[in-house]
């Protein structure tokens, strides 16, 4: 997969606007500053699911879903990472970056960490939103914060539960090296298994 320059990704992001694009496909409905609607990617009677056109993100506070118009496409369209930026750079009027056969052959046998990080970042969104985890969710609304602070800034739960990151991690076509490297997951001393290094624990992503 390449990895593309930010200043494209920016591009994208900033010619195309989320709320317009969502439109396209779901009914939404206008919210002070704000759109929302029932969220498209689980079944609910409440509109739950945000569109926040000035910082560029959907969330929705039933499934816990985030990310912006680049996860969006992927999601709804249930496409690939690429698909999605050819797709989105062409609605765009943006041409593609020429890439060598060094980044070819590059990314062909490492994904970025930056994607593997902000993968695993929305899966600790997801977990906080799941009834098993209320007592986390009750922690922290507990403490103040609200479900917009908790989306703006991406907080999250790992569950108790030392395989449950690599299993997710791994379909989504991560290789436990990557996750090593990026501090997500550790080998045991004694018998060098692989294990989550976060459990149990409100988790906060650094976003920069």
């Amino acid at each position: 997969m390449p990895s593309f320059p930010p200043r494209f990704m920016d591009d994208i992001r900033a010619r195309i606007t989320l709320s317009d694009l969502i439109g396209r496909r779901i009914k939404l409905a206008r919210a002070g500053r704000e759109y929302k609607a029932c969220c498209p990617f689980h079944k609910e009677k409440t509109p739950s699911f945000y569109v926040n056109d000035d910082k560029q993100f959907f969330h929705c506070f039933g499934c816990g879903a985030h990310g912006d118009v680049i996860g969006f496409t992927m999601r709804y369209d249930n496409i690939s990472f690429l698909e999605a930026i050819e797709r989105l750079a062409a609605e765009a009027g943006l041409q593609l970056p020429v890439f060598t056969p060094e980044d070819a052959a590059q990314a062909a046998t490492q994904k970025s960490l930056y994607a593997l990080m902000d993968t695993a970042a929305t899966w600790f969104q997801e977990q906080l939103a799941f009834p098993k985890n209320r007592d986390a969710l009750g922690y922290l609304t507990d403490r103040g914060l609200t479900r917009e602070t908790l989306a703006n800034f991406r907080l999250g739960f790992a569950p108790d539960d030392d395989r449950a990151v690599i299993r997710h991690l791994s379909d989504k076509g991560f290789t436990e090296p990557q996750m090593i490297d990026a501090g997500l997951i550790k080998r045991r001393d004694d018998t060098g298994a692989p294990y989550s290094f976060f459990r149990d624990r409100v988790m906060f992503p650094v976003m920069d």
